[in-house]
């Protein structure tokens, strides 16, 4: 856990909007974005709710990827330049497989994805980056959980079928403090996975490696319950990274997956810097 002694003067929590699902008994279709050509598109109604968001930094406790289904770690990178592929591949793919075992207790893992977002316009055309999600989700169902095993590992998917696995993402800035559009994930012994509906997500063509294919794909996206309970930690730095559980096939107890939003922060500057984030997809194994 980040220490707390230079937050200590920030609010112990926020009041802001999230935006949820309004299920319909149909499952809406979700057109991600790849560029600021084509901007994010979610069908089916939406609500935005008034909620309280808690300063995850000021939690005395700290946080878990097994209790609460996220954790936050100071995670020095040598990483000079996110936007550069090569750079991914041969520095900062290895820091995530040590990070991730480390804190999830795997035995091996496997960085498949890397995605950029970012909220200025010029930055998404130039890198082909993505603008933020607002909309509370968790990426993956069991289907496309084991879909996206299959797509990774292609005919050695069928050497860990029956045993466990999960899906995590590491999500952190890529260049300055995050100043707008931070990104809310939700203590998993708070959700109700029957007001988590399927959601069709379509995903325009990347080349690898970021294992973007286009085909339809499943994640799940929350209907509004006064449960849940969102944490946030503002202004994290590029030496932070914000571990969290979107799949687990286990379920004896422990978090399977935490909901995550991008939200806008009550407190965002008059003009603040643009929000660039990177966010890592890693399959775990687990003896």
């Amino acid at each position: 856990m980040i220490a707390n002694e230079t937050h200590a003067s920030q609010p112990a929590a926020i009041e802001a909007g999230i935006v949820y699902l309004v299920y319909t008994g149909e499952a809406p279709v979700f057109h991600q974005s790849l560029s600021a050509a084509e901007r994010m598109a979610m069908a089916g109604q939406r609500e935005k709710k008034m909620v309280t968001i808690r300063n995850g930094r000021l939690s005395p406790g700290g946080f878990s990827l097994d209790v609460e289904g996220f954790t936050l770690a100071e995670h020095q990178t040598a990483v000079t330049d996110f936007f550069d592929d090569r750079q991914l591949s041969a520095i900062y793919t290895p820091e995530l497989e040590r990070l991730v075992a480390k804190h999830a207790g795997a035995s091996r893992v496997i960085v498949f994805d890397h995605t950029r977002r970012s909220s200025a316009a010029s930055t998404r055309e130039k890198h082909s980056a993505r603008d933020p999600v607002a909309a509370a989700h968790v990426d993956y169902n069991d289907s496309s959980a084991r879909q996206r095993l299959k797509d990774v590992l292609g005919d050695k998917a069928g050497e860990v079928a029956g045993k466990r696995f999960s899906i995590i993402n590491v999500w952190r800035s890529m260049n300055t403090i995050i100043q707008e559009w931070p990104l809310a994930v939700c203590d998993a012994r708070t959700i109700d996975e029957t007001k988590l509906h399927s959601t069709v997500r379509e995903a325009p063509v990347r080349a690898e490696p970021s294992f973007e294919y286009n085909r339809p794909s499943e994640t799940r996206h929350a209907a509004f319950d006064a449960r849940h309970k969102w944490f946030y930690f503002p202004q994290m730095n590029r030496n932070e990274a914000l571990i969290f559980k979107n799949h687990d096939t286990e379920a004896n107890g422990i978090a399977r997956y935490s909901m995550h939003t991008a939200f806008e922060d009550p407190d965002t500057p008059a003009k603040p810097a643009p929000r660039e984030s990177i966010e890592s997809r890693v399959l775990a194994f687990y003896d």
